[in-house]
């Protein structure tokens, strides 16, 4: 769940993607009665969301409709043009939000993408490439497919790329300008987006090639691989990294967590003296170094980084959730309430965080040992991530 939302907000998410489902299901079942009958249609849609949830929002509301308007548009034979307007008149008419023809001319323009109308989809997606890297992608990869016809004598060594090949490679050059957010549009949840992925990496080992020495193909690439467990093309952009990309820190943050998921200590403490020596007025490199010493359980490498987390101006939240956590994982669990107690005391504000603290530390005081072992990870992840989105400027600091 993510943070802020309520258990009600989950269950209604789960049972507004089960509504979209049978809807699914039915346009899949019924593709020309649908089409017949739109207006019927969509207004049937209408009822049941109205019906089913009257405290939706409507940017849910218009998510919804989207969803299914992609549906709709995909279940057909052949992408027509007039069968197109159709169904945008019908779901634009239905839509509450002001910007309503926006999240339908993004369904409209992947259902073509997805059908390989590369100019047609272009027109529709144009305009929204800064919204999320997956559109900003597609727009660029419609560029570079287009850009075939250009190429139609064959290009020899040393050619130079046509119109739109240089157009394909200077969206890429303002996606790694812009940066915005991954995968974050309600409209990009299509059920299946396999075509959407194929699109984003063809692209993005084409910006590697085209800009060899910007690193933010690299941690979006790597970004897309966590959210998506890809774990081959994660190896893949981690070795690149390696080659390229060793002094940024960005790279070097998922090069260590790598090392630390396959339990290369030594290579992990070898990326956090990089980082201290490159980075030395970033509390980055100590954080992590300070997460390390926690699983090598040396008494030692844990007061020197905290040592040195002190020096360098550690806020002290993070320096006694670090201290809660380094006597839990070392099973002084008897102070363990007591600490939790003083943090919660001197920060209020990690009221919520201190309750789930507690949970995780009678878990890791428990008899049994997968319960307990399972707790340690969950409470290493938790305050690992938690500090690091602190010192990141995510969350703040008081």
């Amino acid at each position: 769940m993510v943070r802020g939302e309520t258990l009600s907000d989950a269950v209604v998410y789960n049972k507004v993607n089960l509504l979209k489902k049978d809807f699914f299901g039915y346009i899949d079942k019924n593709t020309g009665k649908v089409d017949a009958n739109l207006p019927v249609f969509f207004s049937h849609v209408v009822s049941a969301l109205e019906n089913s949830f009257p405290n939706l929002s409507d940017e849910q509301f218009d998510a919804f409709i989207d969803s299914i308007t992609f549906r709709i548009l995909d279940a057909g034979p052949v992408v027509d043009p007039a069968r197109i307007e159709n169904i945008i008149q019908n779901a634009t008419r239905v839509k509450r939000c002001q910007n309503a023809r926006r999240g339908i001319d993004i369904v409209v323009g992947l259902k073509l993408l997805k059908s390989g109308n590369y100019g047609d989809a272009l027109e529709y997606l144009k305009n929204f490439w800064n919204l999320d890297v997956m559109l900003g992608t597609a727009v660029a990869f419609c560029y570079y497919s287009l850009s075939g016809p250009e190429s139609s004598a064959g290009k020899g060594a040393g050619a130079k790329p046509g119109e739109m090949e240089l157009l394909a490679r200077e969206k890429m050059l303002d996606l790694s300008r812009k940066k915005p957010p991954l995968q974050k549009l309600p409209q990009l949840d299509l059920g299946d987006s396999s075509f959407l992925d194929t699109v984003f990496w063809q692209i993005l080992f084409l910006a590697l090639e085209w800009y060899p020495h910007e690193p933010w193909f690299v941690t979006i690439g790597l970004e897309k691989t966590k959210a998506t467990g890809n774990s081959g093309m994660r190896q893949r952009l981690l070795a690149i990294g390696a080659e390229r990309f060793f002094d940024d820190i960005n790279v070097l943050r998922e090069m260590y967590y790598s090392r630390i998921e396959t339990k290369d200590i030594g290579g992990a403490a070898g990326i956090v003296n990089h980082l201290l020596k490159r980075y030395p007025d970033s509390l980055e490199p100590v954080l992590l170094g300070l997460n390390l010493s926690l699983l090598t359980t040396k008494k030692i490498t844990f007061h020197s980084f905290r040592k040195l987390a002190v020096t360098k101006g550690m806020p002290s939240q993070i320096l006694e959730l670090y201290d809660f956590e380094y006597e839990l994982l070392n099973n002084d669990t008897q102070d363990a309430p007591g600490r939790l107690a003083e943090i919660e005391k001197h920060y209020p504000y990690l009221g919520y965080y201190v309750s789930a603290l507690r949970y995780l530390a009678k878990d890791v005081a428990s008899g049994d040992e997968q319960r307990r072992n399972a707790a340690k990870m969950t409470l290493f992840d938790s305050i690992g991530n938690y500090c690091s989105e602190v010192i990141r400027g995510k969350f703040p600091f008081q």
